[in-house]
């Protein structure tokens, strides 16, 4: 306890308490309103399974997506893939692969050197709806139309110490009907070792950037929402489980969720060290 106390009273706790604090509520309100509500899907199902409370646990490719500074950890590279039955037929995808590009020589973590070089990632994630059927003004059909979000992004991160820092740049893609918007976003994270304690602290700070804007390439009079509101009484997941194992530097995990009438969320991840 009186460790625990010592590290909540250190400055850089106060600091990034102190920013959180005076941020303006509309810096807020407009993250929440920028769009590219995909990128908050779990890439990893072991995340899922741990109800996506999963920004300290996250060491290595899948930190790409949680928090970048986990990378810092991978001594030798890293790829990882995931495939995803999401809600009304649609499938999230994601892929990528981190490695040191430097090496430095650190303390033995579990009985291993620890990496103080540069680790970088590069993971691309993709949602992709399932067919839907278009509208005009006057309700009646016309020709079907499909839609999808993806992202690209680059990270970078490296151990100082006890300390672990990273951040990426995501380039951010959406297209519905016709319509497309593109973004840049950047995300920052930092860890730390608590030393004497069985825990380590993280803190991730994602998605910073502008919002997306559509712009149309054509106008098939689609009955389409771009506003990003949502509608009263939105199906949301309560109940997470999942089951993986490792074996020959390889991890396989399987998760699911179920959204009731919506129907099952599935997730299945694979991890490889080389």
């Amino acid at each position: 306890m009186n460790n625990l106390i010592y590290y909540f009273s250190r400055p850089w706790f106060l600091i990034l308490s102190l920013t959180f604090l005076l941020m303006p509520s509309t810096k807020i309100t407009n993250a929440l309103q920028s769009g590219a509500e995909f990128l908050k899907i779990d890439t990893d199902a072991k995340a899922v399974a741990m109800g996506s409370a999963y920004t300290a646990m996250a060491n290595g490719i899948d930190a790409i997506h949680y928090n970048p500074s986990g990378m810092a950890g991978l001594n030798r590279a890293e790829a990882g893939f995931s495939h995803t039955n999401w809600l009304l037929d649609s499938n999230h995808n994601f892929i990528g692969i981190a490695m040191p590009v430097s090496q430095g020589i650190g303390d033995r973590v579990e009985g291993r050197v620890k990496n103080t070089g540069m680790v970088m990632g590069l993971g691309f994630t993709r949602l992709t709806n399932g067919a839907m059927e278009g509208r005009a003004s006057d309700r009646g059909r016309t020709s079907g139309f499909d839609a999808y979000d993806q992202s690209i992004a680059l990270g970078a991160a490296k151990n100082f110490g006890h300390y672990a820092l990273g951040g990426s740049v995501k380039y951010i893609q959406s297209a519905i009907a016709g319509s497309r918007a593109s973004a840049f976003a950047v995300d920052i994270g930092a860890g730390r070792k608590l030393t004497g304690l069985p825990v380590y602290a993280a803190l991730a700070v994602q998605n910073l950037g502008m919002p997306l804007k559509y712009i149309s390439q054509k106008d098939p009079l689609y009955m389409i929402d771009l506003s990003g509101k949502r509608e009263a009484g939105s199906v949301k997941g309560g109940f997470s489980a999942g089951i993986g194992m490792s074996l020959f530097n390889t991890g396989l995990d399987y998760s699911m969720s179920p959204f009731g009438e919506m129907g099952n969320v599935q997730k299945l991840s694979v991890k490889k060290k080389f």
